[in-house]
């Protein structure tokens, strides 16, 4: 009888972590259609600066469009899912 009593909570534990899952894979998405929007902001702004001759605004936006293509990298390649289940590579298996 015990042994039923602990099996039990393992299905709502799998749906909490199952949507807890969710929930880091579309933060993530966000996260990173955000800082392709600001890059995309940056972009047009370098552009701006070099058609109106402001060379010295340049180097301040390639090193913001740097700075976001450093944090879009860290998201893709670190930001993971915690889980029990996990292969060599990281990734949770199902």
């Amino acid at each position: 009888m015990q042994s039923e009593k602990m099996s039990r909570p393992e299905p709502i534990r799998r749906a909490r972590s199952k949507s807890g899952q969710a929930a880091v894979w579309q933060a993530r998405l966000i996260m990173l259609v955000i800082i392709n929007v600001a890059q995309l902001w940056i972009l047009a702004a370098t552009v701006d600066a070099a058609l109106a001759r402001h060379y010295s605004l340049l180097v301040p936006l390639v090193v913001a469009s740097g700075v976001c293509f450093l944090i879009t990298l860290s998201i893709i390649k670190w930001w993971r899912p915690v889980s029990r289940r996990r292969t060599s590579t990281g990734y949770v298996k199902e």
